[in-house]
């Protein structure tokens, strides 16, 4: 019990009570909001129900079959309250990749019959829409790759074109057969062709397909797809379009494509000289980097725990990138073995590229480096905005090559024998206090 003196529930500011609102999911936010008549105007908030994502028991009910017993399944009826209750406050829907086809196919189902029922569109808030398909599934005979066709794909195509005012529009890992893409851009774009500022579309097709179709938004920005959906003519479209930012994306279900050729982007890059691609590696891949020869690359993501970075790949990336790279980061911890011999790590990779690109202010290493190495890249580079580098991937030595000059230095010898002189040094250099980051740090970058 809390005492006259103290706070309680019935004091936390509104604010705070809608951030508690935000972390439940609908069901338990509706059990609250029975709770009192303050946390009942709180259900209603548009802050809370800003994002709606799909979920595999949002939205569903227990039914019981003499063979299976206890489902899962949609609700029609809780979908079609909650659309009508909070979906004017929707500002982003995601629909997450749930194995329930069946519910993924219902909700689909219901929404774009909710959007079509009213003259007036009755989600005016609505601005992102995200949809991940759930393309691989475990079965007795092992992994099946398979894509969205059928009267799933009918359903979403329909409700793409019930959709307005879309600005961010995410579709991915569609794998789409060739005859399944007909009119699935045009439904995009019956009322957002002006509207689109940032689209993704990820694996679209099974197979290399071009995206041609980018010349149907107007104002589209950024653009996020994969490689095996680029090609010379894409790329001369992009240089005159209004696209700025362009995202390479490969994963798991990357197919086997070739690059884009040099001759087109460097047209690219006399048509458009402010475009930026962005290079990333996402997922449990083991797929080494794509590159784009003589691409306007000025970032390099590894958002992957199987792949490091190899001095082959570095080579290429410093002699593809060296006069347009600025930011190169590995996001995850990595999954294969640690090697601790200079000649087996990525040390010398990484000195590669901060001595050659002048541009470089962000680095972000997880795998393991040794100090010696930290205290040259920061010597090499001190103007780095970000250098980031994992506890547990520091290893105290100086184990560099000997014709290397630098690893010869004695004084460089001396610093690198401990952590608190490394920790030290490279404060020193950089004009900031630098420590190196916990694995636990590092996942929540």
């Amino acid at each position: 019990m809390f005492e006259d003196n103290d706070s309680s529930w019935e004091d936390l500011p509104d604010i705070l009570l809608e951030d508690i609102f935000v972390l439940l999911e609908p069901r338990h936010r509706l059990e609250a909001s029975q709770v009192c008549s303050r946390w009942y105007e709180t259900f209603y908030a548009p802050r809370v129900w800003e994002h709606f994502t799909l979920k595999g028991n949002i939205l569903t009910k227990r039914r019981f079959y003499v063979y299976k017993g206890y489902q899962r399944e949609t609700c029609p009826r809780k979908t079609q309250i909650c659309l009508h209750r909070v979906g004017y406050l929707f500002k982003k829907i995601t629909i997450t990749p749930i194995h329930d086809f069946q519910h993924v196919y219902e909700f689909i189902r219901i929404l774009r019959a909710f959007l079509g029922y009213f003259e007036e569109f009755p989600m005016p808030l609505l601005r992102t829409f995200h949809f991940t398909f759930t393309c691989e599934t475990r079965g007795i005979t092992g992994v099946i790759v398979h894509g969205t066709g059928g009267k799933m794909m009918e359903e979403l195509r329909h409700l793409l074109r019930n959709m307005k005012f879309l600005k961010d529009l995410k579709l991915n890992n569609l794998m789409l057969d060739d005859a399944e893409v007909a009119g699935l851009f045009d439904a995009i774009t019956y009322n957002c062709s002006e509207t689109i500022q940032t689209l993704e579309i990820l694996n679209f097709t099974k197979v290399p397909y071009p995206i041609l179709d980018i010349t149907l938004f107007n104002n589209l920005h950024t653009l996020r797809t994969s490689p095996q959906h680029l090609d010379d003519e894409v790329v001369v479209i992009l240089a005159s379009s209004g696209v700025s930012n362009l995202h390479i994306i490969q994963g798991r279900y990357t197919c086997t494509t070739d690059s884009v050729s040099d001759d087109a982007w460097r047209l690219l890059k006399q048509i458009a000289p402010y475009f930026r691609v962005t290079l990333e590696v996402r997922g449990h891949t083991k797929t080494p980097l794509i590159l784009q020869p003589h691409a306007p690359v000025n970032r390099i993501v590894y958002d992957c725990p199987n792949l490091k970075f190899p001095h082959e790949t570095a080579i290429w990336v410093v002699h593809y990138y060296h006069t347009t790279l600025e930011y190169f980061a590995q996001k995850r911890l990595p999954r294969t073995h640690g090697p601790r011999t200079f000649h087996d790590r990525g040390d010398a990779a990484f000195l590669m590229l901060v001595r050659s690109c002048p541009k470089l202010h962000t680095l972000v290493i997880s795998e393991r480096i040794s100090t010696a190495t930290a205290i040259l890249v920061a010597r090499t580079k001190p103007c780095l905005e970000k250098f980031i580098v994992r506890q547990n991937g520091l290893l105290k030595r100086c184990d560099g090559p000997k014709t290397d000059n630098s690893f010869s230095n004695v004084e460089l010898r001396r610093v690198a024998r401990s952590y608190e002189t490394t920790r030290d040094e490279i404060s020193k250099i950089l004009g900031r206090r630098w420590l190196p980051m916990s694995d636990r740090n590092f996942k929540k970058l």
